[in-house]
């Protein structure tokens, strides 16, 4: 009995929140038609682009909410208020057509109902396609908007836009049937909970929209990037994966998915870098120096990101430098899988002579690249002498 009505209101969640989205959609699709029609009043640009947000967010943590999210109550009521006030002008408006009208408070209704049934609900069951897909995509806008207005130039904050940016758009090759799911299967699952722990960190991460990191007390500052820099950590390994899969994907005939390829490379580095660095300071905090095997990963960490800051990309032709960049991928998520190992085994107080071979190996492996510098990448800039590059004696 119970199981069946936890059934009917899963169900009953879906129906709702399906009707948002149309709800949602029409109403965007309204106000960009109103801004550009000339017999109207002019529409602000910034208040379509406010609404759109406010709109991403209750869509978004309307998902979420079986993740026990504080005030939650609280916040959507306050965010659904906002979007109220508005849509209020236009409401008030005796000009506007019933159609448009009926849509608004359509929309005020379902976003009420959704807030109420989501909430109630505590279903975390694994999303359909198309649920994960919008989310994704709304993450992606949220952490687009933190990324390029709220904080400009604060680069972990950029990383986030790119990671959300790029899981998903790989989910939705996924979903168009340009990569198949046989492919993926082992990492569908990661990328929900990816969503879950972005969601959470920018649910926790609030503050008002025009806020600047800059202006920001001190302390609050440094709480939201070491926060950051701890998630970063968590969803960065999501991306390696991908990374993994696309290596597999270089002979694909699909259009989108080179294109994929080569904007998920092209971010790489400094994904890659970032997430080295805080890998680093992780392990400086988790494991001591003198754990065997320890002094050979920071030694890995330090030439990959040596590599990473000093790489002189405009030497590189093109097709190599994302073979390079690929190669780097790989090698970083063979470190982070040795990181995680060595953790583990520490913890359990298990011994790491196998964590040691894989690392002496993998060390093999980067030496390895650093020749292939000189041999394959940069034989055009070293012109067949010995140089210095990329912090490396070649």
């Amino acid at each position: 009995m119970e199981k069946r009505k936890d059934n009917e209101e899963a169900n009953n969640s879906l129906v709702s929140f399906s009707a948002l989205r149309k709800d949602v959609a029409n109403v965007l699709d309204f106000m960009e038609r109103l801004k550009n029609e000339e017999d109207q009043k002019a529409v602000d640009v910034d208040l379509i682009e406010s609404l759109k947000l406010k709109l991403t967010f209750i869509c978004t943590y309307v998902q979420l909410s079986y993740s026990d999210l504080e005030q939650f109550d609280d916040i959507m009521t306050r965010k659904r208020q906002e979007v109220e006030n508005l849509l209020q002008p236009i409401l008030d408006d005796d000009g506007k057509d019933v159609g448009c009208k009926y849509v608004l408070t359509s929309l005020a209704g379902n976003m009420d109902e959704c807030i109420s049934l989501y909430h109630r609900s505590k279903s975390d069951a694994t999303m359909m396609d198309e649920q994960l897909d919008f989310l994704l995509l709304n993450l992606y806008h949220l952490s687009k908007h933190r990324a390029e207005k709220m904080f400009p130039g604060v680069t972990q904050y950029e990383v986030l836009q790119n990671v959300c940016g790029n899981i998903r758009d790989f989910h939705g090759l996924i979903v168009n049937g340009c990569i198949k799911h046989e492919m993926v299967e082992n990492v569908l699952s990661l990328f929900q909970l990816m969503a879950e722990r972005v969601g959470h960190f920018l649910w926790d991460d609030q503050n008002d929209e025009n806020a600047q990191l800059s202006k920001l007390d001190e302390n609050d500052r440094d709480s939201r990037l070491f926060k950051l820099a701890h998630l970063l950590l968590k969803i960065v390994p999501t991306e390696l994966e991908v990374m993994h899969i696309c290596c597999t994907l270089k002979a694909s005939t699909s259009a989108e998915v080179g294109r994929f390829i080569r904007k998920l490379l092209e971010t790489s580095s400094d994904t890659l870098r970032e997430y080295l660095i805080h890998l680093q300071e992780h392990m400086i905090t988790v494991i001591t120096p003198s754990t065997s095997g320890a002094r050979n990963i920071h030694v890995m960490m330090e030439l990959l990101l040596i590599i990473l800051s000093d790489m002189p990309k405009d030497f590189i032709h093109h097709d190599k430098l994302f073979d390079l960049l690929a190669r780097v991928g790989a090698l970083t998520r063979e470190v982070s899988t040795l990181v995680r190992d060595l953790e583990e085994k520490l913890r359990n107080k298990e011994g790491n002579d196998q964590t040691n071979r894989a690392t002496l190996d993998l060390l093999e492996n980067i030496e390895l690249l650093k020749k292939d510098l000189k041999h394959v990448y940069l034989e055009s800039l070293l012109g067949g002498k010995r140089k210095r590059v990329c912090g490396l004696k070649l």
